[in-house]
């Protein structure tokens, strides 16, 4: 049997209004807010903390591991290697990055459904966007972040593949060239007719047909859309019965998510489906990608640690819409400017990405960042290497209104990593910190520099328990 034996998700704590949005052009804007990433957050990091969910701390072996999303923080540079490295998996794994298209998610997703169908034991599958839309445009109010995560596997399978169908069909409908940094689109009915509905709906006709099964056998379809009403009106055509078929959809909450929302209505679906339910999963974007899966009885037990609900939940007004254009780079911004060689970068990476300490052989003293001293005994030259926990407790902290930063005031946060090691770390969505309140790591963005971007561990509240 193949088919998903684990998944999680992760949505930025930032929500904007979109009433905001209203008020700053006149524009007339739907009901509801969209899910926005902070300042230092990005497709790859929102994919690290969505794989961390996904694969647990620390995490379970897998021997492939995808990225997609349109968004990607590099042209050139293959993510999936930096977020394997991040969430400190085997060296000697396959990795590959998808891109180009919404329906990347889902394309990455049917791609580890055939690796393992050939030969491979376990692969993560992650998808994550934080696509920028030109302000007053007609896409500012529609695009949201998140991302969403899930592993494929033989063993412990919660929703086994049942079939799967593609369609490829050249149409112009959402793009940017090598030359925008902008979204763009062609919208309209004609748009949703035949770059969205023609090829979605004869993708998921195709697995229906094979399979003899009618619109009613399926239980849930979880359909990325590019607004809130394309997927109804396609489900309707088809035959399904929105109200009850239908995954809710995130554009109320979240916005349009790109690439990550097909996996993120997959993951509403598994929070609720119980065994035996037919769940079809559908991206879309020159032409469409859809995977039918069945839940199995291991669906009871191996459901998310953390509900997409909770996700939604936890949320926090970014209060402007200004604060939009600063975290998006739309205005300039003053930021930190720091280079980082790739020599330093190389020596210290199992410290500094893959997040290792040192423990002490003599007395057990783990401590960061590595040292040839242990802290407690001074034994020399006995510790080996020991991973870091992504959660902790905050030992003291400082609030800090002078540091050059996007944002102020930064709290600073000595933090004390559960099964040992104290770390010294900026924290992340929060303009406060409590000492003794358990924290969770996060893989974030920290300055710019030489024409590069500077990644480091920061600390953020938990939101996901």
């Amino acid at each position: 049997m193949v088919g998903i034996t684990r998944y999680g998700s992760y949505v930025p704590v930032h929500r904007l209004e979109r009433r905001l949005i209203e008020q700053a052009w006149g524009t007339r804007q739907a009901k509801g807010e969209i899910a926005v990433a902070n300042y230092d957050e990005d497709a790859l990091t929102m994919a690290i903390d969505a794989a961390m969910a996904c694969l647990g701390d620390p995490p379970q072996a897998v021997d492939g591991a995808f990225f997609a999303s349109t968004s990607a923080p590099y042209g050139e540079k293959q993510m999936a290697s930096v977020l394997a490295t991040a969430v400190d998996l085997p060296r000697a794994i396959f990795t590959a990055d998808f891109a180009g298209s919404a329906r990347s998610g889902v394309s990455a997703l049917l791609a580890a459904l055939r690796a393992v169908q050939a030969d491979a034991r376990q692969v993560l599958v992650t998808a994550a966007d934080v696509r920028v839309a030109a302000p007053e445009s007609e896409l500012e109010g529609v695009l949201g972040d998140a991302a969403a995560a899930c592993a494929v596997g033989r063993d412990g399978v919660i929703a086994e593949l049942v079939d799967h169908a593609s369609i490829a069909e050249e149409f112009t409908y959402h793009w940017r060239t090598d030359a925008q940094r902008t979204l763009q689109v062609a919208g309209g009915k004609f748009s949703n007719d035949f770059g969205y509905g023609r090829d979605l709906g004869a993708a998921i006709r195709l697995v229906l047909e094979r399979q003899g099964l009618e619109p009613r056998a399926i239980q849930r379809l979880a359909l990325g859309s590019p607004d809130a009403r394309a997927s109804a009106d396609l489900a309707k055509q088809l035959g399904f019965d929105p109200k009850t078929q239908l995954v809710p959809s995130l554009h109320g909450e979240l916005g349009c998510t790109g690439s990550a929302e097909p996996l993120l209505l997959l993951a509403r679906a598994l929070d609720e489906a119980a065994p035996g339910e037919l769940i079809l999963c559908g991206g879309y974007g020159e032409g469409a990608d859809v995977v039918l899966l069945r839940a199995t009885p291991a669906i009871v037990s191996g459901r998310a640690a953390t509900p997409l609900a909770r996700w939604l939940a936890a949320r926090t007004p970014l209060g402007s819409y200004q604060k939009l254009l600063k975290f998006r780079r739309l205005v300039e911004v003053e930021e930190v400017t720091d280079t980082v060689t790739n020599v330093l970068e190389f020596k210290e990476r199992k410290q500094d990405i893959r997040l290792y300490g040192s423990r002490c052989l003599e007395c057990g003293q783990v401590q960061y960042p590595m040292a040839r001293v242990c802290i407690r005994c001074r034994a020399q030259e006995r510790t080996e290497d020991a991973r870091i926990p992504r959660r902790g407790t905050v030992f003291t902290f400082t609030i800090d209104h002078l540091i050059a930063n996007l944002e102020h005031p930064l709290p600073m946060a000595v933090v004390d990593a559960e099964g040992g090691g104290r770390l010294y770390l900026q924290v992340a969505d929060a303009e406060d910190i409590q000492i003794g309140e358990p924290v969770a790591l996060t893989y974030r963005r920290l300055h710019e520099g030489g024409g590069n971007r500077n990644y480091y561990w920061k600390a953020r509240p938990i939101r996901e328990t």
